[in-house]
């Protein structure tokens, strides 16, 4: 298969999937991936990561997946919306590289630019057989709640390889190393108690058609 990651910012996919994708890259898939935004944000959009560490920090962690980084223009952090030009970037995309399965973000994420990669992924993908959901943070506002129906299981040396990919993005990873560590390895580890296995990165499947690993 050809495979598409989709992530508003930078170290969205590493978070959601990228375990996911290195183990689809070691049975033999072509693996790709787009980063939609900036990462920079805040009132003065001072905060996050400049771009030149953002892809810095991006291309080491794509090549440790074994991924292939398809660069696109980077819209404003946090002003994300449906735009007919996004569509047809992630669109053409997909054709020239003829994908057979995306991961993009999760429709009730309460982040407006993941939800907007999304609404924007469902049309630009329409003619993709498998659509896979991720989520890559913690959030919930108790009214849509993400519950995976397809798990990818992994142990404590992935474990440690994933962190490995998010420290490539140095200054988020000394901003947030201890609250990823709670929120997603904790959540992780549960995903992994329902699949049978040490940890687990979770996914909805909205559409999975032909579908073979």
């Amino acid at each position: 298969m050809n495979v598409l990651a989709v992530g508003a910012h930078w170290d969205d996919i590493e978070l959601g999937c990228g375990l996911t994708l290195k183990k689809l890259k070691e049975k033999g898939h072509d693996v790709f991936t787009i980063v939609v935004c900036s990462s920079n944000y805040g009132k003065n959009m001072e905060e996050g990561m400049k771009e030149e560490e953002a892809l810095e920090g991006g291309l080491r962690s794509f090549q440790s997946i074994g991924a292939r980084y398809i660069a696109t223009p980077k819209e404003p952090n946090s002003n994300l919306a449906y735009n007919r030009k996004i569509m047809q970037v992630l669109e053409d995309a997909a054709n020239k590289n003829k994908i057979d399965l995306v991961f993009t973000h999760w429709f009730g994420d309460v982040n407006t630019d993941h939800r907007a990669v999304w609404e924007i992924s469902r049309t630009s993908f329409r003619n993709v057989k498998n659509f896979i959901m991720y989520q890559s943070n913690s959030y919930s506002d108790h009214v849509n709640i993400f519950t995976p129906n397809l798990f990818f299981s992994y142990d404590e040396k992935d474990r440690r390889f994933k962190e490995q990919l998010l420290s490539q993005y140095a200054t988020e990873w000394a901003r947030r190393q201890d609250r990823w560590k709670r929120e997603i390895f904790e959540r992780e580890r549960y995903w992994g108690f329902l699949s049978g296995k040490e940890y687990a990165e979770g996914f909805q499947s909205t559409n999975l058609v032909d579908f073979t690993i």
